[in-house]
């Protein structure tokens, strides 16, 4: 009787972006600078491919602000992340990350008062939770519209998508800025914990 040898299927490295795999991280030498550059480009290349290339798709269309919106609540926390170097959102603390990120960067000049607890309770939890905005809170394209106002009654806010998703890209383009200082070390050193997170070099502290 002919008995057949099987032989163990070979997968293939996972991707962790449109263009590299865990084995490319996990061959970088982080001791060098160009290998730092280099991670830079991979981080780059998987919120690009995983966010704003889908987004430029549709952007455009009428009738798509809660699937951008939504799009750029999952990203915000994921950036938060990446500067906090977390593996995910620490438990209780998704409020505090969105107003962390909100209240500073390119941001800090439009939320005021109450709208980054406003923005979190109402668009975000609304999206995540209900799958609309919850409130009295909407979501505009219209060009006179700004960023982000509050309504008549001050009980909702009225955020320009548009603006809001451009105000997002420039917070990513400067991030990337920041990353290829060489001496902006703590900012590095998180997003290379958060990569090892995500390639499975380093097991989830949290």
């Amino acid at each position: 009787m002919n008995l057949k040898k099987e032989l163990p299927i070979k997968s293939d490295p996972m991707k962790i972006s449109p263009n590299y795999t865990v084995e490319d991280w996990n061959a970088l030498d982080f001791s060098k600078e160009q290998d730092w550059l280099k991670a830079i480009n991979i981080f780059e290349d998987r919120i690009k491919g995983r966010f704003f290339e889908f987004i430029d798709k549709i952007k455009k269309f009428e009738f798509v602000g809660f699937a951008v919106m939504a799009l750029d609540c999952l990203l915000i926390e994921t950036l938060q992340q990446f500067y906090e170097g977390k593996a995910r959102t620490p438990e209780r603390e998704s409020k505090k990350y969105f107003k962390k990120f909100l209240t500073r960067g390119v941001f800090k000049d439009y939320f005021k008062e109450k709208m980054p607890d406003m923005f979190y309770e109402q668009v975000r939890n609304g999206i995540l939770h209900q799958a609309e905005i919850k409130g009295n809170s909407k979501i505009h394209i219209r060009k006179c519209t700004p960023l982000v106002s509050f309504t008549c009654d001050k009980k909702g806010l009225i955020i320009n998508r548009m603006l809001f998703h451009e105000q997002l890209v420039k917070e990513f383009k400067e991030y990337l800025s920041r990353l290829k200082n060489p001496k902006e070390r703590k900012l590095r050193d998180n997003l290379k914990k958060k990569m090892n997170y995500i390639c499975r070099t380093t097991l989830s502290e949290l």
